[in-house]
């Protein structure tokens, strides 16, 4: 009987890491990239610093070609709320469009919608 109770002991100590790691979610970083429109410095501040929602790791947002590239956790946000956040900042992405009320809060200088470059 003695000799049981370990094997039992020893399957219990061997199977139960293999159930803890089966309950641990997978961290997959992803990236993205895609279009916002903004006009200048002030704009990119906006953009990197509304995309950084939790889950997100690094933004960076290129004034001259207007790309915005993210690294971001899958399990903790998707790539649709990284567009929707930089949305509600008032800058419209390549799949969101900001609303009026977000873009008439922008500064002039950082409207871009009229289509000359301020800068």
């Amino acid at each position: 009987m003695n000799t049981y109770k370990k094997f039992i002991y020893l399957l219990i100590l061997m199977v139960l890491p293999v159930l803890a790691n089966a309950q641990k979610k997978e961290k997959s970083i992803a990236t993205c990239e895609f279009t916002v429109q903004g006009v200048c410095k002030m704009c990119k501040e906006r953009i990197e610093e509304a995309a950084l929602i939790k889950g997100v790791k690094l933004t960076e947002w290129d004034i001259p070609s207007g790309t915005f590239k993210a690294v971001y956790r899958e399990d903790k946000v998707s790539e649709m709320e990284i567009h929707e956040a930089i949305a509600a900042a008032g800058h419209t992405t390549d799949q969101v469009a900001t609303t009026d009320e977000a873009y008439s809060k922008l500064p002039d200088c950082c409207q871009y919608n009229d289509g000359v470059d301020k800068h």
